[in-house]
């Protein structure tokens, strides 16, 4: 078939590449830096998508799209949908898994030395501090939309005296359980130096404070940061979030703060970053100073919180 003079057979590979870039290529595969580098560049990746995960909502609309195409993210609703995020965070570890399953002798020399071993724990512990920290604060739902706030059952009147405390605010006074009887008070645990949730939060709560008329009703949030939460900390982030007369930002001994939070069972844990993963709940506490609803997430209707507030707001004993 190649009798033909005017017709060339095509070329081998081998001899396009030339024996030179075989020996190169193989050169590289066979280098004792290959695989440790692969495993590294995969959590190193990791880390920059997780970044890009906490901070692209919202960033620009090019984020938004790229967001809601490879992560099931819905700006609507502010939701990342659960398959979609777990494939983005399982990736880079089975990827390191495989490649230390393939090149175990070269990882194993690589995690002998020291330098080898900081490189190790500084890729991965980044990708794995940050994606703690995605999960215990982003709103996930199997669709990538929440649960109807129609469907979650409305919370239950509790009644339980509400735990005391004696803390500052961000103005400087001092504001304990019995300075606030006689008032209903929303009160909720935030800290200031989120960049996740708290923001969301407390923008909820604003908007439940525009829905009531009653002055004497007191908004009170709790720093879940006591050591970095100084007065004048707290009084900055109150100018930036825009809060207002009702509005009491509290902080103090660590221990007292601490304490606090245990009383209500909020979950909270400090990140590698210096950031803290914590829960969303709210508490509306009556005039006697009981503890009558409890709202955990974000997924609540506020027209029923505003509605709740409301008896509270009318009850006068």
């Amino acid at each position: 078939m190649w009798d033909d003079p005017d017709h060339n057979p095509p070329t081998p590979p081998a001899l396009i590449l030339g024996s030179g870039g075989l020996t190169d290529v193989k050169r590289v595969f066979a280098h004792p830096l290959f695989a440790p580098g692969l495993a590294v560049a995969a959590f190193a990746w990791g880390a920059v998508v997780v970044g890009f995960l906490l901070v692209g909502p919202g960033l620009a609309p090019w984020a938004d799209t790229l967001l809601a195409a490879c992560f099931g993210w819905n700006a609507a609703t502010r939701h990342y949908r659960l398959d979609a995020l777990l494939l983005a965070l399982l990736q880079p570890p089975l990827f390191a898994g495989v490649v230390a399953a393939l090149y175990a002798d070269d990882m194993r020399a690589f995690l002998a030395s020291g330098r080898g071993r900081a490189v190790a724990l500084l890729a991965p512990g980044a990708f794995l501090g940050l994606s703690a920290y995605l999960l215990a604060t982003v709103e996930v739902s199997a669709s990538g939309t929440p649960p109807s706030p129609v469907a979650l059952p409305a919370p239950i009147r509790d009644g339980a005296p509400a735990p005391a405390f004696a803390l500052g605010d961000h103005r400087g006074h001092p504001v304990s359980a019995a300075s606030l009887r006689g008032k209903p008070v929303v009160l909720t645990f935030v800290y200031a130096n989120c960049h996740a949730s708290c923001p969301l939060l407390i923008s909820r709560l604003k908007a439940l404070e525009a829905r009531v008329e009653a002055a004497d009703v007191a908004f009170v949030a709790v720093t879940l940061d006591p050591e970095r939460d100084t007065p004048a900390t707290l009084a900055r982030q109150a100018a930036t979030w825009g809060l207002g007369s009702r509005w009491h930002l509290l902080g103090g001994d660590p221990r007292d703060v601490r304490r606090l939070v245990a009383d209500y069972g909020v979950q909270w844990a400090p990140l590698p970053d210096g950031e803290i993963a914590h829960e969303n709940v709210v508490v509306l506490v009556d005039r006697a100073g009981r503890v009558a609803f409890t709202y955990r997430g974000l997924a609540h209707a506020e027209e029923r919180q505003a509605a709740d507030l409301g008896r509270l707001v009318a009850e006068r004993g």
